[in-house]
């Protein structure tokens, strides 16, 4: 009898349990329904991809899984289910939220198929994990260890047979547990914020974007990550690279991949979700040198056309000619009337032919003589060259080779034959035509007008080479590339790119100052100083005393002798 007893209550005991447990699992599916609905007014997205990834062996989680798949399709949401054998592809969509149905045993760590599918979800996705807790306390503690290993800290840990729920606070890791089921607004807080070890880890080789010659003037990119650090109220950690100086800067960063992203300007031809474009777009551009220095022959021949020559010649000869053949036919040599005024017989006493004739001889040698010295009074005030390449088809018309160092050239379709690369240091202006980023060339230009600075004279092309989009480069799940997408717009709208770029110049210009200084003081060495010309002008100034004085004395003895004639 009392066995009987025992069994009845024990078998009403399991049908209570069994009966709590799918009551718990139907209010666990409910509540993750509400937490999907809310999160996809969140995002305001087109269309709402989620992943249903069911790694439990319990036919109990089957039945949660069918009811989950059927309230989330009511909501317009894409769904995607994926089994214990279930294999991921490249051409799955990233889930805004991933829903992962674990039995009643942890993560396990040598299952590959289950992390390889959590490798894949996104950082920025939340993640809602269900399982059957066990009576080990630190089981949550451990899921969420493995999680972080996969960089998802998006995570909620919801048990279907105990009243809880899961969050963590991360580095270090802090599992925050509540009861009930918490309205979303708790649960979909910021993962960052609650760091409390906060440092960003960087890196990047030198360039113009990086570190100017000002200690005071940061470069444009290193002031932008800094303001952005600051924004998140984290510590920015920079770690320069030690790149060798034939070494592109993707083989050179590719050993550093300890650090959270990288501070240089990546250009990529191939799309990369982990990257971040900047806003506004690079140029190439090409810088060659001036044409070389005209010889004085060639300064005097250089305003008229070979055309024009020929034809004044013609004009000359043609009247010597007609003044041999036809001796009476001018009264004057025109042609040295026109040129040089020289007339035998006044004009206005010829014959009306000749008037006219000579008229026009003048006028037009005179129009000539206007242009001509126009152009040579241009040359005072710009050296006269022989003009270099100013277009890229003049560049392919006179076979000009095209340096670049450790430039991706792919899309350079414009300099096709033309191009080769450098193999020196760094490339400077030294008579090499050279294809680079426009504003670096800018800023050597700069230092080009400097006399003495460089041995040759260079000019930007005014056509551009190539316009591409550069890349900032994160690694993989990054925390900190969904915060700086969003900060980096709001300080390009502000203009603050703009005021750090003509910080840069600033900088530079106060430079190339500097460094012209530096040459003018070299060239006043050379000069004659003023206490060498005392002397001079001591003795030029007497010697003029004397002079004014002997030429006043003779005025005056001059005088003296007139009257007393």
């Amino acid at each position: 009898m009392k066995t009987g007893a025992i069994l009845l209550k024990l078998s009403l005991f399991i049908a209570l349990s069994a009966k709590t447990t799918a009551d718990r699992q139907h209010d666990v599916v409910m509540y993750v329904d509400r937490l999907a609905q809310d999160l996809q007014k969140q995002l305001r997205v087109g269309v709402f991809n989620c992943w249903i990834v069911h790694f439990a062996d319990d036919s109990t989680f089957s039945t949660m899984h069918d009811e989950l798949v059927y309230y989330l399709s009511a909501n317009y949401m894409s769904l995607m289910q994926v089994k214990q054998r279930g294999k991921y592809t490249s051409l799955s969509q990233d889930p805004s939220l991933a829903i992962i149905i674990l039995s009643n045993s942890a993560i396990d760590s040598n299952d590959n198929n289950l992390l390889y599918w959590l490798a894949h979800i996104p950082y920025e996705a939340t993640t809602i994990v269900l399982f059957e807790h066990n009576t080990t306390t630190m089981e949550p503690l451990s899921i969420g260890n493995h999680l972080n290993l996969m960089t998802l800290w998006n995570v909620i840990l919801i048990p279907t047979n105990i009243d809880a729920v899961y969050t963590f606070h991360y580095v270090p890791m802090r599992v925050i547990h509540f009861t009930g089921y918490p309205d979303p607004a708790v649960l979909f807080y910021d993962r960052l914020s609650t760091l409390q070890t906060r440092y960003i880890l960087t890196g990047f080789k030198k360039d113009l974007y990086t570190m100017t010659p000002c200690e005071t003037v940061p470069g444009e990119d290193l002031a932008l990550f800094q303001l952005f650090a600051d924004t998140i109220n984290m510590r920015l950690f920079v770690q320069q690279f030690a790149c060798d100086e034939n070494e592109s800067l993707v083989a050179c960063s590719a050993k550093y991949t300890h650090v959270d992203f990288f501070m240089n300007r990546f250009t990529s031809w191939n799309y990369s979700k982990y990257n971040v474009n900047h806003l506004t777009m690079q140029q190439v551009a090409i810088a060659t040198p001036k044409g070389r220095l005209l010889t004085i022959w060639e300064i005097l021949l250089q305003p008229f056309q070979e055309s024009v020559w020929w034809s004044i010649l013609a004009i000359c000869i043609a009247f010597e000619l007609m003044e041999i053949v036809f001796p009476t036919l001018f009264s004057n040599s025109l042609i040295s009337l026109a040129l040089f005024g020289f007339e035998k017989y006044q004009l206005r006493f010829t014959k009306p032919p000749e008037k006219v004739t000579a008229s026009a001889l003048i006028m037009m040698f005179f129009l000539l003589k206007c242009a001509y010295e126009a152009k040579l009074i241009t040359y005072i005030t710009e050296t006269p060259r022989n003009p270099g390449a100013s277009s890229i088809q003049e560049l392919h018309d006179r076979n000009i080779t095209v340096y670049h160092k450790h430039f991706d050239t792919m899309h350079l379709n414009k300099l096709d034959g033309l191009l080769e690369n450098y193999v020196g240091d760094s490339i400077a202006f030294e008579g090499l035509t050279i294809v680079d980023n426009r504003i670096a060339l800018s800023i050597e230009m700069l230092f080009n007008e400097v006399d003495g600075y460089y041995s040759s004279l260079y000019q930007l092309l005014d056509e551009n080479v190539f316009e591409m989009v550069p890349f900032y480069a994160f690694q993989p799940k990054s925390q900190i590339r969904q915060p700086f997408i969003e900060y980096h717009q709001r300080v390009f709208e502000v203009g603050l790119p703009l005021h750090w770029h003509s910080e840069m110049l600033r900088c530079y210009r106060y430079h190339v100052n500097l460094v012209k200084l530096r040459a003018h003081r070299m060239q006043a060495k050379h000069l004659i100083q003023e206490d060498k010309f005392k002397p001079l002008v001591l003795f030029f100034g007497l010697q003029w005393v004397v002079e004014v004085g002997v030429f006043i004395a003779e005025v005056i003895a001059g005088r003296l002798l007139k009257c007393r004639r």
